[in-house]
């Protein structure tokens, strides 16, 4: 039986174990949910725990096209950050 068999995971997941179900690290659930491909339960506050319905993420893990998107969010990301597309400002001495 898997580790990550519908039976054995609660209702209610962290990103912890969120993060290998869709086989990316706990910063990519991050990225995902700041991107708005992952939607937590409620309405958390920035720096409180969240929780992801075990439905949605198993029905999430299980559809090829939303992984494809998630992959493509996270190469982006990647990219971004390692090439600084963000503009900078040069101080003038």
């Amino acid at each position: 039986m898997s580790r990550f068999a519908p039976d054995n995971l609660p209702a209610r997941l962290t990103v912890e174990v969120v993060a290998p179900i869709l086989g990316t690290t706990v910063e990519g659930v991050y990225i995902l949910s700041s991107l708005k491909l992952l939607k937590p339960l409620g309405h958390p506050r920035r720096n409180c725990t969240k929780y992801y319905s075990r439905a949605y993420i198993l029905r999430l893990a299980a559809d090829e096209a939303w992984l494809g998107r998630m992959t493509d969010a996270l190469v982006n990301h990647k990219w971004d950050k390692n090439h600084n597309t963000t503009t900078k400002e040069v101080a003038v001495v």
